[in-house]
Order: structure tokens, then C-alpha cells, then sequence
């Protein structure tokens, strides 16, 4: 499991981002760039965070996330919840490679705390340069879902994040369990029954 870890700079303000995660078969040599089985798209990257404790990730200013050209080192990663979820999908698909991207790159694994987060970055810039939507992020968002047979939108109901999840519904054909227009379900809801319960709807779904 390999992740893009960095902080982005708003008007003096340090956010702590997370642009991608590769998640690839150990039995597996494939290399990240490699189009994968399906692509993920979650919310924000939750507690996801890289392996090394001590890795120091680089910093970004606005114009750099949103060029088109900034650099994206890939580190090894530690997965949360969430992504222990598309790994149980993943077995049970038989997939060697699954792309996770998420509306916002905003690092935290707290609900409330991340809406905090995400209002706090809008203040600073209403455009919001953490998100894939951003008009300036279009061509990374397309490059990263390009070829793969497979987008499933599993982001989620958090308000904050209405505008970005009508904008990618808007540019990407996506499978996944819907709520109420523009929200789909999360893979990894608090209870067990419930991560079961998405599991073998996902898997319906997918049969379909």
C-alpha cells in the first residue's frame, strides 16, 4: 500500500493532505502507475498516514496541488478502517490493484473535526485546492480514473462536501450503493453488522 502524503499551504495555514493511495496485491508486481482494477473514491483519507512515523512530507503551495505538474512521491502507507473494507472487496473480487481517491485530500479521521478542517481551509480559499474537482485538478483527476474499467463512489454524507460530490458525479460515470442524490454509502460504518452488510451489497451490486 502506497500513498502521495502532503501538506498543502493556504495563506500561511498547513493542512495535512493525502492526494492518493495505491493498494496492490503483496503476491503482486504491479507498478502504481499501472491502470488499476477499479478506482475508489472515498471522502477524505481519513487516518491513513505513512508507515515511517518519521517521514516528513513535502509542502505544497495552492498554485503547486493545482499545476498539474507538482511532484507525487509514494511512500508506504498505513490504512485505516475504511481501507481494511476495500481490501475485504477486493479478496473477495479477486482485484490485485485498487486506486483510492477521495473528494478532498484533508487528512483526518474524525467527521466533525474534518467538516472543521474543510470550512477553515474554504475560508482561506474558496476554491477549495484540496479537492479533485478543483477546475484546475481536472486533468489529475481524469489521468488517475482513466482506463480503469471500474469507479465506485463510496463517499459517504457529509455536507461540506455536496459541491465536490455533484461536480464528480458530473464529469465520472460511477457504480456504487446510493443515498439520496448526490451521496453514496461509506464502506466502513461503525458497527460490524453494518461493514458486512456493505460488503455484501457492494458485491450485489458489482454482479450486476
Amino acid at each position: 500500500m502506497y500513498g502521495h502524503f502532503y501538506e498543502l499551504e493556504i495563506r500561511g495555514a498547513i493542512f495535512r493532505c493525502r492526494s492518493v493511495l495505491e493498494i496492490i496485491s503483496n503476491s503482486e508486481s504491479i507498478e502504481p502507475s499501472a491502470t488499476p482494477c477499479a478506482v475508489v473514491v472515498m471522502m477524505n483519507p481519513g487516518s491513513s498516514r505513512p508507515l515511517d512515523v518519521g517521514y516528513v512530507a513535502k509542502r505544497h503551495s495552492v498554485s503547486e496541488v493545482t499545476s498539474n505538474t507538482w511532484e507525487k512521491t509514494l511512500v508506504p502507507a498505513r490504512p485505516d478502517n475504511a481501507q481494511y473494507q476495500v481490501m475485504r472487496l477486493m479478496l473477495l473480487k479477486g482485484w490485485k490493484h485498487v486506486r483510492v481517491l477521495n473528494l478532498s485530500d484533508l487528512r483526518n479521521g474524525n467527521s466533525g473535526d474534518f467538516s472543521g478542517d474543510f470550512a477553515e481551509a474554504n475560508e482561506l480559499d474558496s476554491s477549495d485546492p484540496h479537492c479533485i474537482t478543483h477546475s484546475h485538478r481536472l486533468q489529475e483527476l481524469q489521468s488517475s480514473c482513466a482506463a480503469s474499467p471500474l469507479i465506485i463512489a463510496a463517499w459517504g454524507a457529509t455536507e461540506v462536501l455536496r459541491k465536490a460530490a455533484e461536480s464528480f458525479l458530473s464529469k465520472i460515470e460511477v457504480r456504487g450503493l446510493p443515498l439520496e442524490y448526490p451521496w453514496y454509502r461509506y464502506p466502513s460504518p461503525y458497527r460490524k453488522d453494518q461493514k458486512i452488510e456493505w460488503l455484501r451489497s457492494a458485491l450485489e451490486e458489482l454482479e450486476t
